[in-house]
């Protein structure tokens, strides 16, 4: 219950037009910013899913979430710049930053806010913020920020020339309505949205992502793709433009996902993990546990030693507070969910 990877494989549909593709191509180079036809197909999905008009030439295909990541992070931004990262965060993006010489500027969030960031937020950081970096979903809490509360933070960002980087990567992944799933970019057209194939169409290992970014910017970062990777790997780009017709293989593994939330929201309690915000999407809950541990690294070690059942630690997402929180993945299938819960209750009583 620890790595945030799906249990299910790429969509049959992705394995089929792979073998078919590999018998009649030598699957040679592609453009830097990645196969026309699925930067079109991409396009074309913001205007079904989310009603926004986004210009194939802005859809970049990159070597991952993390590679986009990378190229906003080089294109966007000077040595010694400073980005805001909401706390608890992914923590890949802290390291990324302090490779590339960018000040991480991590800030608290807070429950109330369901561990998304505010203006408030941002405008009490000390010295001011040159970026923002904002999931919703978001890991480790599964937590989303509301379509109004988004687009007055885009705005601001926005009229403040703070760069707005959203992670999408966990969109598809949305267990009910309470709250809309939306794109940064519907709100800025200086935002740039980052977005995977990892996740919902269950193509982890792949390495295949994509940015949308705004049109100035596109020469750049093809020119900095070209020069890191060459190309997005050219298979998993011919596998990606048919998951993104699958949706009914990959909804029923969204409805899996949603049963093991559920089965984690009813036992939990129970066990005495029972301080969390209940999760709008992705595949985590984010626990308080300062009631049962001083330090939750120790607490995941004494688990996996003692039961077998391994979870994150919350340090790993935020260093100072995070020491009070364990992230339970339910990525994988329900019986080993169940499984699991069975180990941490006998070991709890």
């Amino acid at each position: 219950m620890q790595v945030g990877q799906p249990s299910s494989g790429a969509p049959r549909g992705t394995i089929e037009a792979i073998a078919a593709a590999s018998r009649e191509s030598v699957m040679g180079y592609t453009p830097s910013v990645g196969l026309e036809v699925l930067r079109e197909r991409i396009s074309r999905q913001y205007a079904e899913r989310y009603g926004v008009e986004v210009d194939p030439d802005r859809v970049v295909i990159t070597l991952g979430a993390s590679g986009a990541m990378i190229l906003a992070l080089i294109g966007c931004f000077d040595e010694g710049q400073r980005v805001g990262l909401p706390q608890p965060f992914y923590y890949g993006y802290r390291y990324t930053m302090s490779t590339l010489g960018i000040e991480c500027v991590r800030f608290d969030t807070s429950v109330e806010n369901h561990f998304q960031p505010t203006i408030s937020d941002i405008e009490a950081i000390d010295g001011g913020i040159d970026g923002l970096i904002i999931a919703s979903p978001s890991n480790p809490t599964g937590s989303m920020i509301s379509p109004s509360e988004f687009q007055e933070l885009a705005v601001y960002c926005e009229e403040k020339e703070i760069r707005l980087i959203s992670d999408e990567i966990y969109h598809g992944i949305v267990f009910d309505d309470e709250v809309a799933e939306v794109t940064g970019v519907a709100f800025s057209n200086e935002a740039i949205a980052i977005n995977s194939f990892s996740k919902y169409y269950s193509m982890a290992g792949w390495r295949l992502g994509w940015m949308v970014v705004p049109e100035y910017m596109v020469e750049s970062i093809s020119n900095l793709a070209h020069n890191l990777y060459l190309c997005p790997p050219a298979p998993a780009q011919v596998g990606a433009l048919h998951a993104l017709d699958c949706r009914e293989e990959l909804d029923s593994h969204v409805a899996r996902y949603r049963k093991n939330r559920d089965i984690l929201l009813n036992r939990l309690p129970d066990m005495g993990f029972d301080r969390f915000v209940a999760p709008h999407g992705a595949f985590y809950l984010y626990c308080h546990v300062n009631h049962l541990c001083e330090d939750s690294v120790d607490f995941c070690i004494r688990m996996l030693e003692e039961t077998g059942v391994l979870v994150a630690p919350g340090s790993d997402f935020c260093p100072e507070s995070g020491k009070h929180f364990v992230r339970f993945s339910y990525a994988g299938a329900p019986e080993d969910i169940e499984e699991a819960l069975d180990r941490i209750e006998s070991w709890q009583r």
